[in-house]
């Protein structure tokens, strides 16, 4: 009888440690942002290079010995810096829309238990459409407002994801410094191990 207690015993810790456990799971998160040496590529112009950051302009008038913008009318996000092709918009183009400009970022996710969440906070001066593997993941005209997007369901997945954002300023009769093209974006991606 005790032996069978026993056994019952050992055998309910054994099937235990089979089941994998949730408590033991971890959940991380990491963040993308746009920043300098970020690819980009204007379709128009058939160029490509990496991104600069801002200079002083109408959007932001004030930026640190690093070219990072510190006040102006433009929103912020920690972590974040406003980025284009150039440092201004390009005066020959100053009469109609200027773009759209492609900016190209991998994401590399790693091994996950469960689904990859991701959520985005993104604004551009003007307009912005961006994708994630593809997925449409939402678009805005309106450079005073970050939007924030949930990507969809399954999009992120571990290994390397690729995010796609078309960006086109609406140009108009002011000087390329009053009249900037700008990218702000900032994904927080989720993961278990």
């Amino acid at each position: 009888m005790r032996a069978r207690r026993l056994f019952i015993v050992f055998a309910g810790f054994a099937a235990l440690l089979a089941i994998p456990s949730v408590a033991t799971a971890n959940t991380h998160t990491f963040w993308r942002s746009s920043a300098t040496n970020q690819q980009w590529v204007d379709p128009i112009a058939h160029t490509a290079g990496l991104s600069v950051l801002s200079v002083p302009n109408i959007g932001c008038n004030a930026v640190d010995n690093h070219g990072y913008c510190t006040a102006g009318l433009y929103p912020t996000r920690r972590g974040a810096h406003w980025i284009w092709e150039a440092a201004e918009t390009d005066p020959a183009n100053n009469t109609s829309d200027y773009g759209p400009v492609i900016f190209v970022r991998r994401i590399d996710v790693p091994n996950s238990l469960g689904p990859v969440h991701g959520k985005l906070q993104i604004t551009a001066d003007n307009a912005y459409h961006v994708w994630i593997n593809g997925v449409d993941v939402g678009q805005g005209a309106d450079w005073t407002v970050i939007d924030t997007w949930s990507v969809p369901a399954n999009t992120l997945q571990p290994g390397p994801n690729w995010m796609v954002i078309e960006v086109t300023n609406f140009a108009g009769p002011m000087s390329a410094f009053e009249n900037p093209a700008a990218l702000l974006y900032k994904l927080k991606v989720t993961y278990t191990t």
